[in-house]
Order: C-alpha cells, then sequence, then structure tokens
C-alpha cells in the first residue's frame, strides 16, 4: 500500500483508534494522543502493507498496544469498564490509588494464569481476535477455543474477585 492509498483510509480509521484511547483512557486528550502514535505507526509501515489486509482490525490492535504502552510508560490509569467494577464509588481524593490498586489486582490476577490461558484471553480480549482467527493460529478446534477463553476469563473473575 502506497503512503497516497493510506491517505485515503486516515478518515476511516481515525474515529477507531480515537475510541480505543477514549475506551482506554476515559479522556478525549489521551485519545488524541493515542490516535496520534497509532496512526503514525500504520503510516510508518503503510507500504509494506498489504491491500487485501482488514486494516481497521490493525487500526484497533496497534491503538490498543499504544495504549498499554502509554500506560505502562506513564504510570496513567485507565477507567475501563472492568477497573470502574473493581474500584470501590468514591470521590474522594485518593480514586487514583484505588484504580491504580485495581489495576495491580488485575495485573496480578492475570500472572496466576497458565501461558496458554494468558495468551488466548489476551488474543481474544486485547488483540480482539476472532475465535477462528486464534483457532487457525493455535492449530486447534473452534469450540475448545471457545471453551478455553471461557475458562480463562470465569478463572480471571474469580482470582479478581478473590483479591477485593
Amino acid at each position: 500500500m502506497t503512503h497516497a492509498e493510506f491517505e485515503h483510509t486516515i478518515p476511516h480509521l481515525r474515529p477507531l483508534v480515537v475510541r480505543v484511547g477514549r475506551d482506554f483512557f476515559g479522556n478525549a486528550e489521551d485519545a488524541e494522543d493515542v490516535a496520534q502514535d497509532s496512526l503514525i505507526r500504520l503510516w510508518t509501515y503503510c507500504e509494506k502493507l498489504n491491500a487485501q489486509r482488514n486494516l481497521e482490525a490493525l487500526a484497533v490492535m496497534v491503538a490498543k498496544n499504544v495504549c498499554v504502552e502509554r500506560y505502562h510508560k506513564l504510570g496513567q490509569i485507565p477507567t475501563s469498564p472492568l477497573e470502574e467494577s473493581l474500584a470501590p464509588c468514591t470521590t474522594e481524593a485518593d480514586a487514583p490509588l484505588l484504580a491504580r490498586e485495581a489495576m495491580q489486582r488485575i495485573d496480578h490476577a492475570m500472572r496466576q494464569l497458565s501461558p496458554r490461558e494468558q495468551s488466548l484471553f489476551k488474543a481474544r480480549h486485547i488483540d480482539d481476535k476472532s475465535v477462528d482467527e486464534i483457532a487457525a493460529e493455535a492449530h486447534l478446534p473452534k469450540p475448545s477455543v471457545k471453551s478455553m477463553i471461557s475458562m480463562a476469563k470465569a478463572k480471571l473473575k474469580r482470582l479478581i474477585d478473590n483479591e477485593k
């Protein structure tokens, strides 16, 4: 794909990556930073991209990676629905600390999953891959992949609930 061809896709891709940033960080400013970083990364590699590849899915995956890198690098606290459900309701000044503790519970629970559970869970819920894609990559039957992802998700929820 040429740079000129990629320029024509930017108006379609930009809202997708902004939404990922907004969903992750909960504010427009960080969402814009995520969008810019994501589109720059895609621009850098656009000549290596195949026009038949699903650019929307690739853009979302790149944006999610940018969010995670930004979170780890800057220590920013995302406000996803999962984290909001873990953090106690508060309007006090300790809200960032409570959110950080919730994120630490999630990270700790993820580390307790087996490598295969982590891999499947991340592929489905972080990389946003379909069950069909995961099954093909893992050389496993689709029903097995669905079952393993479901069990990993239940285990993760149980681990998080036990840490409260």
